[in-house]
């Protein structure tokens, strides 16, 4: 059976950055560089170690958001990222992770 491969080469994507910082921005193009490292590694250590820093990443982008940043008494960035990884850990061990891409 042959392999399916994309046609497309690159992907450009476009996005509104305008009410956005530069460490926002910063961090929009850390995640999105790291998430294509993490896709296509084919080395388990690389892939287990650029996942980790994909996710430090999308946690910290979760602190740097308008919202956090303006309700930085209630310390919302960092109850956000505790909810996120509880809802994670608590979909992996009722294994409800599926893949959503049709």
């Amino acid at each position: 059976m042959h392999e399916l491969k994309p046609e497309m080469k690159e992907l450009i994507l476009k996005l509104d950055v305008e009410s956005l910082t530069p460490t926002q921005v910063r961090l929009i193009k850390s995640v999105t560089g790291l998430l294509t490292h993490v896709l296509a590694a084919d080395e388990e250590s690389e892939y287990f170690e650029m996942s980790s820093e994909l996710m430090k990443k999308v946690a910290e982008a979760i602190k740097h958001a308008d919202f956090a940043n303006n309700n930085k008494k209630m310390n919302y960035g960092n109850q956000a990222v505790e909810f996120a990884i509880d809802f994670i850990n608590e979909s992996l061990d009722q294994n409800k992770i599926h893949n959503l891409d049709n």
